[in-house]
């Protein structure tokens, strides 16, 4: 999603919300903001029936501009799943899926990565962008090394899937030394 789209849309969640919340408040409670609620209530709170059904409307605001502000924070990530089709049917790849395949890549290629995290997340036509957060050993030389995850990652990804990757980006938390062997 567009930078400036989830920043309106999570702008406009925020705002709805207060704005329900401060409905929903006014309806409940008969003391808090008297001078509006007196002003509404002369105008349009005097019947239970409007009341309820001002009510019901202030929750569903507040429900929906809550689930627009989880969409909004959470846009960058992909649908559970990646649908593939063909003349047999269609194909449901799971974005786990699609993490477990780089994160085997990557420490299936020997280039000293102790533990990795991979987060999967789309981009325009179709394509996917990989992002490895990974510790590394310390006998490991980081550009070299890396450079072949990427390469591998992206061929995987591509081979096992069908779905282009665009970027594969690599980011070494830490690198940690090597445990030192004793022998008795």
């Amino acid at each position: 999603m567009n930078r400036l789209l989830k920043i309106a849309l999570t702008t406009y969640a925020f705002f709805l919300a207060v704005i329900s919340v401060v409905l929903i408040l006014i309806t409940l409670n008969q003391e808090m903001l008297a001078g509006i609620y007196m002003l509404l209530y002369t105008q349009v709170l005097s019947s239970p029936v409007i009341r309820w059904l001002v009510f019901g409307i202030s929750l569903f605001l507040f429900v929906s501009s809550a689930g627009f502000l989880v969409y909004g924070l959470q846009s960058d990530r992909l649908r559970r799943t990646r649908i593939r089709s063909n003349d047999v049917g269609v194909i449901d790849i799971d974005v786990d899926a699609i993490e477990s395949i780089a994160l085997n890549s990557a420490k299936t290629a020997q280039c000293g990565i102790k533990s990795a995290k991979a987060r999967v997340s789309s981009v325009k036509g179709g394509k996917l962008t990989i992002r490895l957060n990974a510790v590394l050993y310390s006998d490991v030389e980081i550009p070299a090394m890396m450079t072949k995850v990427q390469e591998r990652i992206k061929k995987d990804i591509e081979r096992y899937t069908a779905i282009p990757v665009a970027a594969v980006s690599v980011k070494v938390n830490r690198v940690e030394p090597v445990a030192a062997r004793v022998e008795r």
